[in-house]
């Protein structure tokens, strides 16, 4: 039996038969089931908040009686018990270590996957996320985007980045910022807006398109900084730390595999056909050697292979073949190859 949402919210609020409870049980020993079940569990938290803790009071609650530890308040001092009852017995702190053990190490090894979600994307995939408060993300390939599972949106807006992403964000009541963290403690702090980042191992780039971001970031020897970008600014941090900022830069230039737009500057049809593969994972190939040497100028708007092949057939006067999973480009005379 598959549970519905109206169910486990149910079962959220402790009102749930132990028949209902049971089917929920069986459903979560499927793997594929937890990431619904946490995404409803997130919804049903948002819309009946448990707790609303003051931090900022706590906190400076915790200091106070850190500087002053001799004057706690009365109402957490407790009045001992007119007779003691013994406390010691030989099992007891054995028990307790082990349960502390059990539970650290528990948190520590499935914190990750427990408090955070990881979107990730294959060497041909494209993916278009929206975000539990409006905003949206365009995920390139070879890439990963890791939020909170809980409290997103609530506690914080904290997002991280690995590969390419075009950030649509939507500003809050609260003003919440959005950030992004990005590879050598760059991090990209925003308030509605949309840019792009690329997060790799070598470097980090930062393109704005609209609205306003806050680059924060760390140079060799030096403390952390700041950089306020604004539209049509691009910053690229390597990684020795050394940031670069263009402004007025072309950003129609940058990110180009959202709108799959393929661009050419004198490009050999080899460089081409290299890209079909790597974008789309087809197969393409050229059946005259001789081909290779042609160059292309230009740019192209393709959402698929075949798309984006036919339109480099017509501009080249080629004749495209499909054999399979094959694309093969030729001259009008020539015999394609054969498999």
């Amino acid at each position: 039996m598959e549970p519905t949402k109206e169910l486990l919210f149910t079962y959220f609020a402790g009102q749930a038969t132990s028949v209902q409870q049971k089917v929920i049980g069986e459903w979560l020993t499927r793997p594929a089931s937890r990431e619904t079940y946490f995404q409803w569990l997130d919804e049903w938290e948002r819309s009946f908040p448990q707790y609303a803790p003051d931090f900022a009071h706590h906190l400076d609650q915790f200091r106070q009686r850190l500087d002053n530890p001799d004057e706690a308040p009365a109402r957490l001092i407790r009045p001992l018990p007119e007779e003691p009852r013994p406390f010691w017995h030989p099992g007891r702190w054995l028990i307790a270590a082990s349960l502390t053990f059990v539970l650290l190490a528990g948190g520590w090894f499935f914190r990750k996957p427990l408090f955070y979600q990881t979107i990730t994307t294959n060497a041909y995939q494209l993916r278009s996320l929206n975000l539990p408060d409006g905003s949206t993300v365009a995920l390139n390939s070879n890439s990963s985007l890791q939020l909170p599972r809980m409290g997103y949106g609530w506690f914080s807006r904290r997002v991280a980045l690995k590969g390419d992403a075009v950030f649509d964000v939507k500003h809050l009541s609260t003003h919440q910022p959005f950030v992004v963290q990005a590879t050598d403690g760059l991090e990209v702090e925003v308030l509605g807006t949309e840019f792009s980042v690329r997060s790799r191992a070598a470097h980090a780039e930062v393109v704005l398109k609209r609205g306003k971001v806050n680059l924060h970031y760390k140079t060799a020897n030096q403390p952390a900084q700041n950089l306020l970008m604004k539209p049509g600014d691009w910053a690229r941090l390597d990684e020795k730390g050394a940031l670069r900022l263009q402004q007025q830069a072309d950003t129609t230039r940058f990110a180009h595999w959202r709108y799959r737009l393929f661009s050419f500057n004198n490009t050999s049809l080899r460089e081409v056909v290299r890209q079909i593969r790597a974008v789309f994972g087809v197969n393409a190939q050229l059946a005259d050697p001789a081909l290779a040497r042609r160059t292309l100028t230009g740019t192209i708007r393709a959402g698929s292979s075949d798309e984006l092949a036919e339109a480099l057939a017509e501009l080249l006067d080629l004749k495209l073949s499909h054999r399979d999973q094959n694309l093969i480009f030729s001259t009008p005379t020539e015999i394609p190859i054969t498999q």
